[in-house]
Order: C-alpha cells, then sequence, then structure tokens
C-alpha cells in the first residue's frame, strides 16, 4: 500500500504471524521444484519436528495437509467420525461452535456442552456428562478459545475422557507452539494445528497429528479424496509423498519456522508473547480492560472489553476504522455476546507499534470524539502520550527512502518540550531508579535501557537507528572510528580460539591492511588473500574455521570493485558471512539488496561530510543466521563474556536493541570491553552531517565523473582509474553493484610519471587540500606513497596497484571548474 510516495508498514495486531522471521522469508525465496528426493527430505524433516516439539512420541504420527487449519479440523473429523458415531463437542467460543457446525452439516449426531465464553471448560463437568451418556464416542474441543482468549484444561480433559474410552480430538491452532503439549505419555488422541498461527510459518501447510493406532484404524466412508487423512498417512509412510502439496517453498518456509521454534524453545516463546501480551495490558490501561484475569488468559491473545459506546459490529467498525487508517490492524469483528474484541500477540510485534495502537486508542476516546471521529495524524496521537528520553524516537511508523530517512528515522521530537532535533546527551551515566528487579534485568540483556555511555547513549542510539534506516539494515552500532567499525565487526565474530580465519580482498586502504595482516594475527586470526576479481578464490580459501569474507566495495585507493553479490552467494554456501567496507561508497551502493551479512563504514568520511568529527558505523543487514553454526560458538554457546548469556536468547528478551544478536553481542562485550565508544557530541555531529548525504553524494559523483573525463585526455596523465570509466569484468560488477542514479562515488585514482613527479603535483596545489582524509565537501588530494601507504611493503602495495606516481583524488562539492583549474595548473608543474 503506497500513500503520498511512501511505503507503509502493515502492523497486523491479529492472532496470524504479524510478520514472517527473516529467516524464514529467506527460506521462501527458495523452491525445490521437482526435486523429489529434496521435497522428501523436507517433508520428513517437518514431520520429525512436529513430532520432537511434541515430546518425540512414538505412538503418533503427522500428516501434513495443504490449506488453512479449518480444513485441516474438517479432514480430522471426516476422517474419524463416522455418522455412527455420537461425538460431543464443548463449546465456549466461536471456534468450538465451528466444529459443531461441520459435525452436524456431514449428518453426525453431535451433542453440544456449552459454557460461556469467558469460563474455561471444566473437567469435572465433563467427566459427569460423559458418565451420564455412555453413547458419547468423541470428545471435540478448542485448547485455546481465541474468541476471548481462555485455555481450557487439555490434559486433565483428556484424562477424563481416556477413562470412559472416548477418543479426543483437539483444535490446537493457537497453542501448539506457544503452550506445551507432550504426548510423550499419551494423550489427546487427535490434534490439529496449522503453519502460520504460533509456528510463525507460512500459510498454505496445516498438520493433523494422531495416534497411529487411530490412522490405522480409521476407514470412513469417504467425503472426498483430499480429506481421507489415513490414505494420506499410508502414502507418507510407504513413499514420502503427500497429496495435494502446497507449493515447494511453503513447506520448506514451514520447516525453516519449525526449526526457529525448536531452537527458541516452546517455553521461550510463550514468555515472549506473555511479554507482548503484558505491554498491551499496560499500553491501554485506562481506555480498555482485560476481558479474562491474568490466570486465564492465553499468551497467545488477549480480548478486551468494548470501551462504553461501542454496543455493536457498526460502532467497532468506527473504531476499526480509526486504526486501520494508521496502519494498526486487529481483530475486525466485535464478539457481541462478551462485547470484545481481541488483539494478536504472535508474531514480530514491536514495542512501537504498541504504543502507536495505545496513542490511536487515546485521541479516538477523547471526549470530543465519538464513534464517527476522524482519523488524526500519526503525529497527533503520538502527542497524547509522554515518553522517557529512551524512546523518544521510537521506529519510523513509514517505510521511508534513504532521502527522507536520513531526515526522519530514528527520532521524531523530545517528549516533553517537542524540540525536534536530536539533543546532545553529553553524560556518562543514569540514574537507576524504581525497581531493582527491572534494574538488573536491564544490566543482564533481559530488558532495554541506559547504563553507561560507553555502552549505550541516547543521541548515539538516534544516529544507529537512523543509519540503519538509510541503509535498509536491521540495526546499527555507533563506534569511535571507522578502523573500530571494522576491527569490531569481524573480532565479534570469532570462535575465541586461536586459528580463526578471514578471506580478504588484498585491494584495502593501508591501515586496514595493518589491522588485518598484523594486529588481527596477534590475536590468532589469520588472513588469507583472494583476488575480488576472481570471486572462486574466495571459495577455495574458505575452511571450517573462516569467521567471514571481507572486502571494500571500491577499494581505497585504487578502486577495484568487490562482487559483493556473488561473495555473499559463496558465503551463504558455506555458512561464511560476508562483511564489506562501504566507506567510499554511502547510498551509492546498498550492500543490504547485494546479500552482505555485515556493513562497516568509517563515518568520519561521507557521512559526516565536513571533516570534523571521528566515527565509525556497523550495519547488520539482516542477511545471516548465526544459530547452530559451529564457526561461531560464541553465538550458540554460553559467552562468558556476559556471564553466561547466550545471545540468541538474549536478543528476544529487549525491544530496542531487539533487532541484531550480532550487534548486542558486540555492544555488549566488545564495545563494553574495548571502550572504542564514540562521544554523544561527535554523534550528534554525525547526525547533522547524514541530513545531506543524499545531496552531497550526488553532487560528489557527478563532479567527479567530469574530473574523470577530463583527466583522461590530459598529456601529463598516463592512466586514470574510475568506476564510470571501467570496462569489461570490472564494469560488469560495478554496473552490478553501484546506483547509477547517484554515479560512481567520489574518488578518482590517476597516474602520472613517478613518485617524483607525484611528489612534484602534491607541492603545486592550490585550491586542493593534501590530506590524507577522504570523504570532505572539499576536494581532497593525497600521494599514497608519501602517506598511507608508506607502512605497506612495497611488494605488497604494487600488488594492490599503488605506484610511485599514483594520486588519489576525493572530488568535493565545489565549482567543478575551479577543481579543473587547480587541477590543471598542478599538472603543468610537472
Amino acid at each position: 500500500m503506497r500513500r503520498n510516495g511512501l511505503t507503509r508498514q502493515r502492523s497486523l495486531l491479529t492472532p496470524g504471524p504479524l510478520s514472517l522471521s527473516l529467516a524464514v522469508r529467506s527460506q521462501m525465496q527458495l523452491d525445490l521444484a521437482s526435486r523429489d528426493c529434496e521435497f522428501k527430505e523436507v517433508t520428513a524433516c517437518m514431520r520429525r519436528l512436529m513430532l520432537s516439539l511434541l515430546g518425540n512420541a512414538e505412538d503418533y504420527s503427522v500428516v501434513p495437509i495443504q490449506g488453512g487449519g479449518s480444513f485441516a479440523m474438517e479432514a480430522a473429523l471426516s476422517s474419524f467420525v463416522s455418522r455412527a458415531d455420537r461425538p460431543l463437542v464443548c463449546i465456549n467460543g466461536i471456534y468450538g461452535e465451528r466444529i459443531l457446525r461441520i459435525l452436524r452439516l456431514w449428518g453426525v449426531e453431535a451433542l453440544k456442552l456449552v459454557k460461556r465464553a469467558t469460563d474455561p471448560l471444566d473437567p469435572e463437568e465433563i467427566g459427569e456428562y460423559l458418565s451420564r451418556n455412555p453413547g458419547v464416542t468423541h470428545l471435540c474441543l478448542v485448547h485455546c478459545e481465541t474468541t476471548t482468549g481462555i485455555v481450557n484444561p487439555l490434559d486433565a480433559i483428556v484424562e477424563e475422557a481416556r477413562r470412559r474410552g472416548v477418543k479426543t480430538i483437539i483444535d490446537a491452532m493457537s497453542s501448539f507452539g506457544a503452550l506445551n503439549i507432550d504426548l510423550s505419555q499419551r494423550g489427546a488422541d487427535v490434534l490439529v494445528t496449522s503453519s502460520n498461527k504460533c509456528i510463525e510459518g507460512p500459510p498454505g501447510v496445516a498438520f493433523v497429528i494422531a495416534s497411529r493406532e487411530l490412522l490405522e484404524n480409521a476407514v470412513q466412508e469417504r467425503r472426498s479424496f483430499v480429506l481421507d487423512v489415513r490414505d494420506q498417512w499410508l502414502s507418507l509412510e510407504r513413499s514420502g509423498e503427500w497429496r495435494s502439496t502446497p507449493p515447494t517453498h511453503i513447506v520448506q518456509a514451514t520447516t525453516k519456522a519449525l526449526e526457529i521454534l525448536h531452537e527458541e524453545g516452546i517455553d521461550a516463546r510463550r514468555r515472549r508473547y506473555e511479554k507482548i501480551r503484558d505491554d498491551l495490558v499496560k499500553e491501554l490501561e485506562g481506555v480498555v480492560s482485560p476481558l479474562l484475569s491474568a490466570e486465564l488468559q492465553s499468551p497467545v491473545c488477549v480480548a478486551f472489553g468494548a470501551p462504553s459506546g461501542i454496543v455493536d459490529q457498526a460502532g467497532f467498525d468506527g473504531l476499526y476504522r480509526h486504526l486501520a487508517a494508521h496502519n494498526l490492524y486487529v481483530y475486525s469483528k466485535l464478539h457481541l455476546p462478551t462485547r470484545s474484541f481481541r488483539i494478536g500477540c504472535i508474531g514480530e510485534i514491536q514495542s512501537s507499534w504498541i504504543v502507536q495502537l495505545g496513542c490511536a486508542f487515546r485521541t479516538y476516546f477523547r471526549s470530543s470524539q465519538g464513534r464517527s471521529a476522524a482519523p488524526m495524524s500519526a503525529q497527533e496521537t503520538c502527542d497524547a502520550r509522554v515518553k522517557m528520553p529512551a524512546q523518544t524516537g521510537g521506529e519510523p511508523q513509514l517505510s521511508f527512502s534513504a532521502e527522507t530517512a536520513v531526515l526522519h528515522a530514528g527520532y521524531r521530537r523530545d517528549a516533553v518540550t517537542k524540540a525536534v532535533a536530536v539533543p546532545i546527551y553529553q553524560n556518562t551515566a543514569y540514574e537507576l531508579d524504581g525497581d531493582l528487579n527491572h534494574i538488573a534485568d536491564v544490566y543482564n540483556v533481559k530488558a532495554d535501557g541506559f547504563t553507561y555511555t560507553r555502552i549505550i547513549n541516547p543521541t548515539t542510539r538516534a544516529l544507529e537507528r537512523r543509519y540503519a534506516a538509510v541503509d535498509m539494515g536491521r540495526d546499527s552500532l555507533a563506534v569511535a572510528s571507522g578502523q573500530a567499525a571494522t576491527f569490531l565487526a569481524i573480532v565479534n565474530l570469532s570462535s575465541g580460539e586461536v586459528g580463526d580465519n578471514v578471506v580478504a580482498s588484498p585491494y584495502l586502504y593501508g591501515n586496514t591492511w595493518n589491522l588485518l595482516h598484523n594486529t588481527l594475527k596477534r590475536l590468532g586470526i589469520s588472513v588469507r588473500t583472494a583476488d575480488p576479481r576472481k570471486p572462486e578464490t574466495f571459495e577455495r580459501a574458505i575452511d571450517d574455521r573462516t569467521i567471514c569474507l571481507f572486502g571494500e566495495v571500491i577499494s581505497n585507493p585504487c578502486l577495484i570493485p568487490l562482487p559483493v553479490k556473488q561473495l555473499a552467494e559463496i558465503g551463504r554456501k558455506y555458512g561464511v558471512p560476508l562483511v564489506v567496507d562501504n566507506t567510499t561508497t554511502p547510498l551509492v551502493c546498498r550492500p543490504s539488496d547485494l546479500g552482505a551479512a555485515i556493513t562497516t563504514y568509517s563515518a568520519t568520511k561521507y557521512i559526516c561530510g565536513h571533516g570534523t568529527t571521528l566515527g565509525g558505523l556497523i550495519v547488520d543487514n539482516g542477511e545471516f543466521s548465526y544459530r547452530g553454526a559451529s564457526r561461531f560458538p560464541l553465538f550458540n554457546r554460553p559467552d562468558d563474556a556476559h556471564g553466561g548469556i547466550v545471545w540468541h536468547n538474549a536478543v528476544r528478551d529487549v525491544d530496542d536493541l531487539g533487532k541484531s544478536e550480532f550487534l548486542l553481542k558486540a555492544r555488549m562485550t566488545w564495545l563494553r570491553d574495548t571502550g572504542a565508544a564514540i562521544a554523544p557530541f561527535a554523534s550528534f555531529q554525525l547526525i547533522q552531517g547524514l541530513e545531506t548525504l543524499p545531496l552531497r553524494m550526488k553532487q560528489h559523483c557527478a563532479n567527479a565523473r567530469i574530473v574523470a573525463d577530463v583527466l583522461k585526455e590530459h598529456p601529463k596523465v598516463r592512466r586514470v582509474f574510475y568506476p564510470g570509466l571501467f570496462e569489461g569484468a570490472d564494469r560488469e560488477v560495478v554496473e552490478q553493484t553501484l546506483n547509477v542514479a547517484y554515479g560512481h562515488g567520489a574518488m578518482v585514482m590517476f597516474e602520472v610519471e613517478d613518485e617524483q613527479a607525484g611528489r612534484k603535483f602534491i607541492q603545486n596545489v592550490d585550491l586542493m587540500y593534501h590530506v590524507s582524509n577522504v570523504g570532505d565537501a572539499r576536494t581532497l588530494v593525497t600521494h599514497p606513497v608519501s602517506t598511507t601507504h608508506t607502512t605497506v611493503p612495497r611488494e605488497k602495495r604494487e600488488a594492490a596497484g599503488i605506484f610511485g606516481g599514483s594520486i588519489r583524488l576525493c572530488v568535493g562539492i565545489e565549482d567543478v571548474n575551479d577543481i579543473l583549474r587547480d587541477l590543471d595548473k598542478a599538472l603543468s608543474a610537472i
């Protein structure tokens, strides 16, 4: 959905997946097509994972069904209940009523036991009913009745039925994956669930989990080919194939979702849902109240009583339209018997969405508004609530273009004064007031909060959020310099044992070369060199101790392009992340679009743009999962560097910092322990520079192209290197890697006759500044042999394309004719 040219993020607060996790989405991009053997393996894995999550029940089998959960329930009822049976349907919500309607539609003489939707089913009452009606053959009920969010006592009810020889068929759509169900000691005879509820997978696959005894003896009159669970089960057991299969990538993504659930654990997922539920209740306090008491409430969704004035569906529709206008969605029906509506807690719901929901509710029910209230702006809704500085920024409600994100992402205004500029929180520590348990949670990475500026600071956090949005990354971490960013990004991947290695391009900035080849070696991390013009050399250099591939998108200073997309694909093949330095081409290249896992920047350069401030940024592009990988043990086992924390568990307990386990680990260990912290005032200055980055980069690139074209024709210039002039294979890489809407970057390298000529050129510039920096708004010139590459051995330097007569230009945003006049003057002096 687009409005005013901006893409709106859909915040679906419903009992269905808000949005699929990145790992699941990436799996959906693949399709095994007709490769039957692989499809059978994925199907078998999917079935095994389902049983594993149910206690590895040996006496049960899993039958996948194409379609939704309701269709799977029809298949289960069709296969296991005949017209000769007398099932009892226990009802305390609309989903129990649905089971009854299905049975009666087929002419089955179904009995019913009805309770209020706010009362749980009573095992003793059900037992007494079964004793009075010995002809009952099946007991059907909903485990988690999401009409109101009530949980029925499954184990006790199943035990009552088993003692009387009654089979149980359970709707577990909104409980499997969120509540522990153990079939290892024999439980319900049949469970039905679907992939897009608490499994958090894609829609399109549902499951009938049934006892093998029941499957073997299920001989019913056929209602339809696709509803025959027993026949489908026999096909799976004998051939590994199942009928009416959905598209293969849906099965693949469902399997990935089950793997993630298995890693997270049902208890951890339940706690995640409970936290969202509790945050919803707290946020809406004083506006709407939960329908159920806490001990009855499901973690999956929470039902709220309709506020005064909403007495029918039409009244609720006014509220729903108001929420939808602000990109906030709740279940779109009012449950009239209880006058309640529900909000789901599953999926990737962020705290900012909950805050926005609270704001929208408050504005709708202000005294000046009624059921026909016109929607207010998103800005007006958030005025209804004052937040602490840690939360003032929130997340942007809209998905901005880079040109807009540099101005708006990550921070809106000060909560008290309404000042719109990001303030400078020039302080080191933060008062630890309030509940001591909460304070302990902040220090133990179980809750968001500010502790010490070496680790996190409100000004710096605004910069981090903003640049992550600009670069379309998951999150970013700001540090003291670009060199610190490269160092932390690589060592954060280390195993902690001697023997790790990095496969890197040789075309690197001089100090980066020294960091990799000397400093990291002293930490037990070796470097293997591979040729970016031959991506296969990276692949050949990878072994089981390789922690990353590394290179500069456009190398500084010799401008060799890195085949980011191909290297990312190689990295994915072997489970190795690609880390790229994009310092020279922010916005001109977006590594997240090309599959790079991590991007680093010296923000000192173009992001700042004014040569005033040191800073670095590490961006996690969300393209890589470290879970289960043996080469990354510190991500997958308790980390002694932070009290035995397991990072992929910790990232689920925090909201603001919960977008990247890679950066959470880097922040809480390497940044904390090395002290490579950026100053709050530096973060503020980088934010000022960032605001004009899109305008400056376009002008840099336009000027650089003109300068390169002129130098190419100058008689004193032997060679010119500029990405816009490349031909052949380098040209193909550049076109694949750079966004030509911006240009080809601001750096130009050219060669004069020899080192003496290079020195004379430098001594005769007037307008241009002879400095070793790059990325200033002013045009900068450097003679690498006498500055940045003096410590690099000659053979290494020349192998990287740096010779005595090499001159590096960083073309600024001045009038290009003034730049050209200064170049001609200096060249004429040679």
